[in-house]
């Protein structure tokens, strides 16, 4: 071993920088630890070409590839990029970006620490070559050096379904950046808002559940107008559903904000009708703000966060959990149930106390300090005849 110090050099990867909770979560790590890791290159590569709605430090590289969602174009282009820079490490968010990234940190012989931000069973449960994803997952996920699960939930579901060792599984919760939070609160609206609503966030696609959102919301029959915040292909459907339903006048979708906190932190309280999470980034950042939450009890994710422990029962009816209400997934009645009874003032008043002092747990400091040690760890591990300065 030489004495030379060598300054590690960290490629983060990602599908791309379109609106979504682990594209806004890959930037701020990728930026803070560049910041505050002064010796640290740190690079941040999407494989797609496509709009990017976050930015990252100015400290942290930025290459675009272009494999136009193909998996094996993925695994070409990001080879071809390893071999260039000569990476240390690669640290990588989402299934597609996780499979090229393991495989091509075998062929490099570099370490690779993916991050699964979904529960994969329930998010695979009806996509289109679920099969094939699934398969993949098996064979790749297990040569992955770290595997960090943004939720207990996810951790169980790579254990119990996909043959990943235990001793390579980790959960870290996303962050909170709190300070951002406060600022983007209190910016204007983008858009011009009803004067009294409730609130959801998510991309408009299947899983997400939100034509569930609107039958109930239309039995609820409750004084507030419903405000959906995002984009997607379910747009149309959705609009339909609601001039079918009655409720056009009162139903809102201005698409993606660029500032959601603004928008959120005017309504009287947040809802998710999801069938399926990795770890609801929107949920805690609603709480942070101090709004109360309505959601359903998904795979992973929300009863972890509203309930504040991990392998708990699936609810059975609407549940008032210590941090929010919870309702089984599909269920229009009990969704109908919990928005009339988060509309009282007093159980608003509750749970909005609840939901901020539970979004503490998500520090962003703590959130950093756990994926500087995992870093840290891969790249001690892998130091092959060279010692790396990693802090401890």
């Amino acid at each position: 071993m030489t004495n030379e110090t060598h300054s590690p050099r960290i490629l983060f990867v990602i599908n791309s920088l379109e609106g979504g909770g682990a594209e806004r979560v890959i930037c701020l790590v990728a930026s803070v630890l560049a910041e505050s890791e002064r010796t640290w290159t740190v690079t941040l590569v999407t494989l797609d070409q496509a709009h990017d709605s976050y930015s990252p430090s100015e400290r942290v590289s930025r290459i675009h590839l272009n494999a136009a969602g193909n998996l094996l174009r993925s695994m070409a282009a990001l080879l071809k990029l390893i071999r260039r820079e000569n990476p240390d490490i690669i640290v990588s968010f989402l299934t597609r970006s996780n499979c090229a990234a393991i495989a091509c940190s075998r062929i490099a012989r570099i370490p690779c620490i993916v991050s699964e931000r979904v529960h994969t069973t329930s998010h695979l449960s009806s996509a289109h070559g679920r099969h094939v994803k699934k398969a993949l997952i098996k064979l790749l996920y297990p040569f992955a050096d770290q595997i960090i699960a943004v939720s207990h939930g996810i951790r169980d579901d790579l254990l119990e379904n996909y043959g990943v060792s235990a001793s390579k599984l980790t959960t870290i919760y996303n962050p909170v950046d709190s300070e951002r939070i406060e600022d983007a609160v209190r910016a204007e609206p983008s858009v011009t808002l009803p004067l009294d609503f409730i609130v959801a966030v998510g991309r408009l696609a299947p899983n997400k559940n939100f034509a569930m959102l609107l039958r109930s919301y239309a039995a609820a029959r409750i004084e507030s107008s419903l405000v959906i915040l995002g984009e997607g292909a379910e747009r149309s459907r959705l609009q339909a559903l609601s001039r079918e339903l009655g409720i056009a006048d009162r139903v809102h979708m201005p698409g993606f904000a660029e500032n959601p906190h603004a928008i959120m932190a005017r309504a009287k309280f947040y809802v998710s009708p999801s069938n399926a999470e990795g770890f609801p980034n929107a949920m805690i950042e609603a709480m942070c703000i101090g709004l109360p939450v309505v959601s359903t009890d998904c795979d992973s994710g929300p009863s972890e966060i509203l309930q504040g422990t991990a392998g708990t029962q699936k609810v059975t009816a609407l549940t008032m959990a210590r941090f929010g209400i919870l309702v089984p997934t599909n269920d229009e009645g009990a969704m109908s149930a919990a928005l009339r009874t988060m509309s009282d003032t007093l159980n608003r008043r509750s749970f909005a106390a609840a939901a901020r002092k539970r979004a503490l747990d998500f520090s962003i400091d703590r959130t950093l300090a756990e994926y500087r040690s995992a870093i840290g760890t891969s790249l001690s591990t892998f130091a092959d005849g060279r010692r790396l300065d990693v802090p401890a």
